[in-house]
C-alpha cells in the first residue's frame, strides 16, 4: 500500500475500481446467480420438508415410545442441517468463483497484497504454539490475505480449528487470525486471553500478571514469562485498541499474543467475514462489496493503530 495514500484516497480508489473493473465482470454472472438461487431453494426445501415433519412427529405425535421420539428428533435435526448445508455450499462455490475473478482488483487497492482461499501455506501451528488459539488436530481455511503495508508483513487468515474426531469433534476456534510482523525488540512470550474465573494459564511457562487498568483486568487476563516486558508492550493505548477491535468486529472473544517477533490477534467471530455474492441479491449489489472492503481495511489499519512500523514502544 502506498505510504502517501490516505484511507479516504484508498476508499475512493476502491469505489472507482468497483464501478470500472468489478461491475463489468460480475454482471456476466447474474443469470448464474438466479439459477443457483433456484437450485438452493429447491434443494433446501426438499430437505426441510422431511426435517420439519420428523421434528413435528417427535414433539407432538402421540403414542411414540422414547426411542422412536428421539430418533424422529435426531432425524429432523439432520435433515434441517443438511438443508442449511445445501444452501451454504451452493452459495459458497458461487462466491469463490466470483472472488477468483475480482480479488486481484480488490487487492490492488492495498498495494502488495494477494488473496487465496481454502488453504494456508505457512506454519499453522505457530498459532497454537503462541497460545493465541487452543491446541487443535484439524484445520480448515476460507479467505487468506498476505501482504506488506508500511514495511510491515501482514496476514489475515479466516480459519476454523477443531479438536478430536467423530462425535468427539469440537470446534475450538472459528474466526479470523491477524498475523503482524513486529518492528519491536522483545524476547519474551506474552498472551492476553478473555478473563477467566480461575485465571488459568494457557502455558505452564507463563504466569498470570495483574495490570493497573481495572477495566481491562475485568475483560482480559495477561500471562507472561517476562513481566517487565509485558508492561512495556501492553500500554494503556494498546488496551484501548484491543477493546475497540473486539467492539468493531463484534467478536465473541479476542485473544492476543506477542510471540516469536509477531503480534498475533485471534478474533472469534463465529461468522463468515469477507462474504460476497448473496444469492438473494443482484450480483452487482454494491453494499456487499463495500462491506468486504471495509472489513479488510479495518484490519490493515491495525498497523497504524499499533504503530508497528515504529521501532519504539507500543
Amino acid at each position: 500500500m502506498d505510504k502517501a495514500k490516505t484511507y479516504v484516497q484508498m476508499r475512493n480508489e476502491f469505489y472507482e475500481n468497483y464501478n470500472k473493473k468489478i461491475v463489468p465482470v460480475v454482471r456476466q454472472y447474474e443469470n448464474q446467480r438466479k439459477l443457483r438461487l433456484a437450485l438452493a431453494i429447491v434443494s433446501s426445501t426438499l430437505l426441510s420438508i422431511p426435517g420439519l415433519f420428523l421434528l413435528w412427529t417427535g414433539f407432538f405425535l402421540q403414542g411414540l415410545d422414547s426411542d422412536a421420539r428421539e430418533g424422529a428428533l435426531k432425524g429432523g435435526t439432520l435433515f434441517l442441517g443438511a438443508a442449511w448445508f445445501a444452501w451454504y455450499s451452493i452459495k459458497k462455490s458461487f462466491e469463490n468463483r466470483i472472488k477468483s475473478k475480482i480479488m486481484p482488483t480488490v487487492c490492488s487497492c492495498f498495494g502488495a497484497m494477494r488473496w487465496y482461499e481454502g488453504h494456508y501455506t505457512d506454519n499453522e501451528y505457530l498459532f497454537s504454539d503462541s497460545n493465541v488459539v487452543p491446541d487443535f488436530t484439524s484445520s480448515s481455511y476460507d479467505d487468506v490475505f498476505e501482504g506488506i503495508y508500511k514495511d510491515v508483513g501482514i496476514e489475515i487468515i479466516e480459519a476454523e480449528y477443531d479438536r478430536g474426531s467423530g462425535k468427539n469433534r469440537t470446534t475450538v476456534f472459528n474466526g479470523v487470525i491477524v498475523k503482524l510482523d513486529m518492528n519491536k525488540n522483545f524476547e519474551g512470550h506474552t498472551v492476553i486471553k478473555p478473563d477467566g474465573i480461575f485465571h488459568s494459564s494457557p502455558n505452564a511457562a507463563l504466569k498470570h500478571t495483574t495490570l493497573e487498568d481495572v477495566v481491562f483486568e475485568k475483560k482480559f487476563d495477561v500471562f507472561t514469562d517476562d513481566e517487565v516486558e509485558a508492561r512495556y508492550l501492553i500500554t494503556t493505548a494498546f488496551m484501548n485498541r484491543l477493546n475497540n477491535m473486539q467492539t468493531a468486529f463484534k467478536a465473541q472473544k479476542v485473544s492476543c499474543s506477542f510471540y516469536n517477533k509477531y503480534l498475533l490477534i485471534a478474533l472469534s467471530t463465529g461468522k463468515d467475514l469477507f462474504s460476497l455474492c448473496s444469492l438473494t441479491k443482484p450480483i452487482d449489489d454494491a453494499q456487499q462489496y463495500f462491506q468486504m472492503y471495509e472489513e479488510i481495511v479495518s484490519i490493515v489499519k491495525l498497523i497504524d493503530h499499533f504503530k508497528l512500523n515504529q521501532r519504539i514502544g507500543l
